[in-house]
């Protein structure tokens, strides 16, 4: 159960928490009524607003990844059995298997605009379209697929490989651009307004390239790899991990080179998830120490409430109004609560 954080900040409004069986591996809002969760073993659990278990089915025998569509009719798995599944968000019955050829799907991810699924695994990577059910399979990739994330508002995406992020578009099997980089990518974010894409990496620094010039900066000094990425509605901070402080670079203007960037303390262990509100200024940090942190970077350093967990914090998502935000546990807790 969540309990009052010792600070002087005042505590977060806890709306509503429910316990599952297992490890949150994921967290997705299909719409503001109705909440997915995915945990480790495999099992996807649909709920209400007020965490009420409507349904719950077996994805996989080990689940890896989660991601739903634009419209939220549709939820794509990716599991430890080398398949991606798409299901019927309404009715939980599976449409479509997927066989990768892997042991491992690491990551699936739909498009924002016409329903295109990707799914990665080891080096291979595939595009599977809903209009025709066609799935076609891009070059072998030079390592291990990371990351895929797409471009907002296009049909262009990224891959992250080692030594280098290439992006392609749905209509054809070409990287359009390449961006050169001798390291282990693990996390990708590009801005919403699509002029930057970051990467989080395993030697601990954080990677800017700006997409029309291909110019880079890196930021280094962080003490543990990054994983945890997240944009604000403007494009104007970004909020990383890879410390117990949440270190928030500004990106407007001439960008962060040179910049001091806002620093985050609330958290005694190691930040573990990352949260920008999907049209506010309100950032919400979770941590290994199970504590859950809001902020505003923009107005303060200083943290506006908090609360304490018994369980390392796996995800954060917000809901589609901004209302609410769902916080999911390493012991299976999903919580609710109200900023």
């Amino acid at each position: 159960m969540p309990g009052v954080m010792q600070s002087s900040a005042p505590a977060l409004r806890t709306v509503q928490d429910r316990k599952l069986d297992d490890f949150v591996v994921a967290l997705r809002w299909l719409s503001s009524k109705q909440l997915v969760a995915g945990v480790a073993g495999g099992a996807v659990t649909l709920m209400s607003k007020d965490l009420e278990v409507l349904a719950q089915f077996c994805s996989h025998n080990g689940l890896n990844c989660l991601c739903s569509n634009a419209s939220g009719d549709r939820l794509a798995t990716g599991g430890q059995d080398g398949k991606a599944r798409i299901w019927d968000a309404a009715t939980l019955r599976c449409i479509e298997e997927i066989s990768v050829g892997v042991q491992w799907v690491e990551c699936v991810a739909y498009s924002p605009t016409r329903g295109y699924l990707l799914v990665a695994g080891g080096r291979k990577l595939l595009l599977h379209s809903a209009s025709d059910r066609t799935l076609i399979a891009y070059p072998e990739q030079p390592s291990t697929v990371s990351d895929v994330q797409w471009q907002p508002d296009s049909l262009f995406f990224t891959v992250a490989a080692y030594g280098k992020l290439s992006t392609f578009s749905a209509s054809s099997t070409k990287a359009v651009k390449e961006f050169a980089w001798k390291g282990s990518i693990l996390k990708v974010a590009w801005s919403p307004d699509a002029n930057y894409v970051v990467t989080g990496n395993q030697d601990a620094t954080v990677h800017f390239w700006y997409r029309k010039t291909g110019r880079d900066l890196e930021m280094s000094g962080y003490p543990a790899k990054i994983r945890e990425l997240s944009w604000d509605s403007g494009s104007t901070l970004l909020a990383t991990g890879g410390s117990p402080v949440v270190t928030v670079w500004k990106c407007d203007g001439k960008g962060p080179s040179g910049t001091r960037p806002i620093e985050l303390k609330g958290h005694h262990g190691f930040v573990s998830a990352l949260a920008f509100q999907r049209r506010g200024r309100l950032l919400v940090s979770g941590g290994r120490d199970g504590r859950v942190c809001l902020w505003e970077p923009k107005r303060s350093e200083r943290m506006l409430s908090g609360i304490e967990l018994a369980s390392p914090v796996t995800q954060i998502e917000w809901d589609p109004t901004d209302l609410f935000f769902a916080v999911g546990t390493e012991d299976g807790t999903v919580a609710l609560f109200e900023p």
